[in-house]
């Protein structure tokens, strides 16, 4: 049995996270008239905000763990997946994912549940 390794760059991965009570001033010539002492609660990350790893991080782990995967109990960002002898290990690092299988149609469909999700 051998195993293959493989990498993935999320390109848009800072821009799929969901937040939760983020509120942003109104940026200077964008400003509302009519609300001019309103803020914008924002709905998803944006680029460069401080929040938006974590969101992108906490919405790629719930996708992983509605398709099968687990946790690691001393690494949290290595995902695991069995189906009988095989499996499939995803590790995790801001935008880059490793992961690691020991059968390819495990690479294929976790590359087309990316390619549809993400």
């Amino acid at each position: 049995m051998g195993i293959k390794l493989f990498e993935m760059d999320v390109k848009c991965s800072f821009l799929n996270g969901f937040l939760h009570k983020v509120y942003v001033e109104q940026s200077s010539g964008f400003e509302n008239p009519d609300f001019s002492n309103h803020v914008f609660k924002l709905q998803k990350a944006i680029y460069g905000l401080k929040q938006a790893p974590r969101a992108w991080y906490e919405h790629l782990s719930k996708f992983l763990f509605e398709n099968g995967f687990r946790r690691g109990q001393i690494d949290k960002t290595l995902f695991i997946k069995n189906k009988g002898e095989d499996f499939i290990n995803i590790q995790v690092y801001v935008d880059d994912i490793i992961f690691s299988t020991t059968n390819d149609s495990l690479c294929r469909e976790f590359s087309k549940l990316m390619s549809q999700e993400f």
